[in-house]
Order: C-alpha cells, then sequence, then structure tokens
C-alpha cells in the first residue's frame, strides 16, 4: 500500500515530523512519502494553469497513493496553513480532484489537554469539502506532547504507542475494505 503522510509543521523541533517517523516505521511493509509542503507556493488560481514543480509532485503523490495520514499540531484552534494549503492545492478541480474518495485518517498533538480537537474537527470540514472519505473512529489525538513524544525516542509513552498502533491498524483494515 502506498500512503502519503502530511505533516502539519516542518520546524526544527516539529512533534508532528517525530510522529511520522514513527508512523513510517510502524508501517515499514508499506511506501510512505512525507512531501515538504513548506515548499509549495500558496495557493493562487493565477499559478493553477501553469503550476510550480512543487505543486505537480505533490498532485502526483495524491493522486498515486493509496491513502493519506494528516499528523498536525493544532495552531490558534484550528489547523496550520501549511497543512491547508497543501489540501488546497490537491481539491482541484473541485469535485474531480486526486483527494475525491481517498481515505483520510488524522493524528493531532498538542500540549493542551484536548489535544488538538478543534483541528481535528476543522480537518474533518476541509476533508469533507474534497469528497475524502474519513476515517470514521474515534479520534487519534496526542495531549501533552512534549512528555510522549522525544527527538531522541521518539513516542516514549506506552499507553500513547498503543493507542496510535490500533488507530493504524484499523485504518489500514478500513482502506483494504474501500
Amino acid at each position: 500500500m502506498d500512503v502519503l503522510i502530511l505533516s502539519g509543521s516542518f520546524h526544527s523541533a516539529s512533534k508532528s515530523l517525530l510522529i511520522a517517523r514513527h508512523v513510517q516505521q510502524y508501517l515499514a511493509s508499506h511506501t510512505c512519502d512525507v512531501p515538504r509542503l513548506d515548499n509549495l507556493p500558496f495557493y493562487s488560481e493565477d499559478l493553477a494553469a501553469n503550476k510550480p514543480d512543487t505543486v505537480l509532485a505533490l498532485l502526483a503523490a495524491v493522486q498515486h497513493c493509496d491513502a493519506i495520514i494528516c499528523v498536525t499540531p493544532e495552531y490558534n484552534h484550528s489547523i496550520p496553513a501549511v497543512l491547508k494549503n497543501a489540501l488546497d492545492w490537491a481539491s482541484r478541480p473541485a469535485f474531480q480532484s486526486p483527494l475525491k474518495d481517498k481515505p483520510v485518517t488524522i493524528i493531532t498533538q498538542a500540549e493542551s489537554a484536548v489535544g488538538g480537537a478543534r483541528a481535528q474537527a476543522h480537518l474533518k470540514l476541509v476533508l469533507d469539502a474534497t469528497l475524502s472519505v474519513v476515517y470514521p473512529a474515534h479520534e487519534m489525538m496526542i495531549t501533552s506532547v512534549s512528555k510522549v513524544v522525544t527527538a531522541e525516542q521518539g513516542i516514549t509513552d506506552e499507553a500513547t504507542a498503543r493507542r496510535l498502533t490500533r488507530h493504524l491498524d484499523g485504518f489500514l483494515a478500513f482502506v483494504q475494505t474501500r
């Protein structure tokens, strides 16, 4: 299975990228790609006729993949601009985009006790508009992320690792039934 992992953060200490690496390791028997969404220009219809190479690469990756996993922090009670921008690019043409009917799951993380619940809700609204198929499961939210994810060891909390494994296993089974 080809899995596209979209991170909502790319800074040097990004917990989303650490979680994405954990997901890649867990899915080692599958092909996983984590494109640099921070290299995309802001979505503009002026660029639509002559899309930059970075956009074309993203669109090809979305078209080619069997499933998408969004791993993102919550910024100001919503999703980061870099992730929204990538989804805006991939959502064209409307109702016929490479996101249409694509199975997607969401993993959010935050320092707060709600673990990115508002980002989950906003991302589900965006994905619904793209006609993606959001995995209908209990949300995968990682709370107090700095206490359970480190650059040196990845996910250090056993309960979090077990929940993530259960979520990924369920998502893979969901994708295979589609």
